[in-house]
């Protein structure tokens, strides 16, 4: 009975010894650390400055945990509750020019990398905080793409010179007149000047010099003009709604859009439905891919954007070229 006893006690000690082998194995490859996490701020438009579908794919591809902050909460609470569930880098969906501060003094306190997306920081704020990231556009970058096109499509008779004025009489529509927009339309505008083609805005004003409208009513016996410039695809839509109401798309010399959308597929189908002559866009794809990879290289590696063709500005900022869909090439 004793032999037996010791036989088993023996046994025993050998499965203990095994099984704290293997326990300190697993260890030692990592097995019973933290998953890696990463965490997104919803701005407070929530607007689709990255694909999330897309960039949950992407991390859990590499084996990393996507959070989600809740979009009815401010920026530094939502960001606090994130790093409690463990995330360790967080990307930033940003509607304004400047990050909330709370926010910045939490990332330094805890040295939470940010990769920013939407609008970008100060440049003063990237130099601060050598953990902070942008990834996104320039207005002027879309503007000028645009720009040109205009100028080609006027030069070329695909947008007519209604009055053979060698002058493009233009309508900027903006329903959004934040600065982002202004400055697609001011840059478009530039660089169709910068190719020799100048503009005119006609504004539409009552006898009080107050601005008109934008209803047929309203515009009904006003001056058409030969371009139309807007900053988003429902602009252009509702553009091209009201020109139909006017007449101002019969005739040979109907009215044309030029107009910057929100993705690629919404540029295409202005462009295919023939509501656009051309249609720059914010290319959400290659800044989702480009955030991802930032987010991810920021969990374990020194400098963010290793591994990227991209570089970065002196500051961190990652631009991120627009895109072109336009029908000029065809008329020319």
């Amino acid at each position: 009975m004793k032999r037996i006893a010791l036989i088993l006690a023996k046994l025993f000690a050998v499965c203990a010894a095994l099984g704290l082998c293997a326990v300190l194995y697993l260890f030692s490859v990592g097995y019973f650390d933290p998953q890696p996490t990463i965490g997104y701020l919803h701005s407070p438009k929530e607007l689709p400055y990255v694909d999330l579908d897309a960039l949950e794919d992407y991390f859990s591809e590499n084996g990393v945990r996507f959070l989600l902050a809740d979009e009815s909460a401010d920026y530094e609470p939502a960001a606090r509750e994130l790093i409690e569930q463990g995330a360790q880098v967080l990307i930033v969906s940003e509607d304004e020019d400047i990050l909330d501060p709370a926010l910045l003094r939490l990332a330094r306190s805890h040295g939470i990398p940010l990769v920013v997306v939407g609008r970008s920081p100060q440049v003063q704020e990237m130099e601060d905080y050598d953990k902070l990231w942008y990834v996104g556009s320039s207005p002027a970058l879309g503007g000028e793409l645009l720009g040109e096109e205009m100028a080609m499509g006027f030069r070329s008779g695909a947008i007519p010179d209604a009055n053979g004025d060698l002058v493009l009489q233009y309508s900027l529509y903006l329903s959004d007149i934040g600065p982002y927009h202004q400055a697609l339309s001011y840059y478009a505008l530039q660089e169709c000047e910068h190719y020799g083609v100048y503009s005119n805005l006609l504004e539409y004003l009552d006898e009080n010099d107050d601005p008109l409208p934008f209803t047929a009513e309203g515009l009904a016996g006003q001056q058409k003009p030969e371009l139309f410039l807007c900053t988003t695809a429902d602009d252009s839509r509702f553009l091209h709604d009201l020109a139909g109401q006017l007449g101002w798309l019969d005739g040979d010399a109907p009215v044309r859009i030029a107009a910057v959308a929100e993705n690629p597929e919404l540029a295409q189908a202005l462009v295919d439905e023939g509501i656009a002559i051309a249609a720059s866009y914010y290319d959400i794809d290659e800044i989702t891919r480009v955030a991802g990879q930032l987010a991810l290289n920021s969990l374990d590696k020194e400098f963010a954007g290793q591994g990227l063709e991209l570089q970065p500005d002196e500051s961190g900022r990652f631009f991120i070229p627009f895109g072109l869909v336009t029908t000029l090439e065809e008329n020319q």
